[in-house]
């Protein structure tokens, strides 16, 4: 009589943990991080992606860059850089043949609409490098590397011609089109500048700020093919040679002259150094 006792007692404990049982419901996209290889079933939108980020290191040709130092300019006049600040927009990434989905980083903003401003979202993959601060490192926002070796990334030198009219007060404080000390945007009611240019002449103790409106797009080539690793982040390493901004023109010249030729250097700026 024991033996179906014990029969009866083990279909029941199957029974009671086939009843107890819950599927396993999670990211099943390999390119998230919070991929799971177990999971029973796809959530229908609990994936998280990995940030892609820029890493900005300062120089002025082979040494540090510092705003406290003393440099020469193309004539060599001696001049102090005081800030550079420098709008890059609408990032992307770049396979050997093929440009990935534009990261997301979703801001809610207000956008001004004839005489009113809607509450919009709005996909800010942008940064604003400063030279003053001490922060290097700026997340772009979140996107799927896929597995094709990555091999360029592009974007904007200040703001695309139809970059909406976004009121800065309304973005939030973290984000870069947030209001800037210094009048970065809304400039005399031209919107967002492209870049600022603030330089010290020491022969003479003049203050000289120049603002840049005109946008380009620019390309940057890798050191070489990167093999991406899926669900990681990735944060590309760049240098950026002031020398090529401001050691280039005579910053004593007419504000035109000097205009044309700190945008010219922008072009030689930056060169992407790594990636990890």
């Amino acid at each position: 009589m024991r033996q179906p006792t014990i029969i009866l007692l083990a279909l029941l404990t199957l029974t009671l943990a086939s009843a107890c049982y819950e599927d396993n419901i999670a990211c099943l996209d390999s390119d998230a991080t919070n991929y799971d290889i177990l999971s029973d079933e796809a959530c229908p939108d609990c994936c998280e992606y990995p940030s892609f980020s820029l890493d900005v290191d300062r120089f002025w040709a082979d040494s540090v860059f510092r705003t406290t130092d003393v440099y020469p300019d193309g004539v060599g006049n001696q001049i102090r850089v005081l800030n550079f600040r420098v709008y890059l927009t609408e990032l992307e990434l770049v396979t050997q043949g093929e440009v990935l989905p534009t990261p997301v980083n979703e801001v809610e903003v207000g956008v001004i609409s004839g005489s009113d401003t809607v509450l919009t979202d709005f996909n800010a993959n942008l940064i604003l490098l400063n030279a003053t601060t001490s922060l290097t490192t700026s997340t772009v926002g979140r996107l799927r590397v896929g597995t094709e070796a990555l091999t360029q990334v592009q974007g904007t030198l200040g703001t695309a011609d139809d970059f909406p009219a976004i009121v800065p007060s309304t973005a939030p404080a973290a984000s870069p089109l947030s209001t800037q000390a210094g009048l970065l945007n809304f400039n005399d009611g031209q919107g967002y500048l492209t870049a600022s240019a603030e330089y010290l002449l020491i022969a003479t103790d003049d203050t000289i700020r120049v603002d840049f409106y005109n946008s380009e797009p620019f390309v940057l080539d890798f050191p070489g093919a990167l093999e991406p690793l899926r669900g990681v982040n990735l944060t590309l390493e760049l240098a950026a040679d002031y020398r090529a901004v401001f050691g280039s023109t005579d910053l004593t010249a007419d504000e035109n002259t000097v205009a044309a030729g700190i945008f010219a250097g922008l072009r030689n700026w930056l060169v992407v150094t790594g990636v990890r």
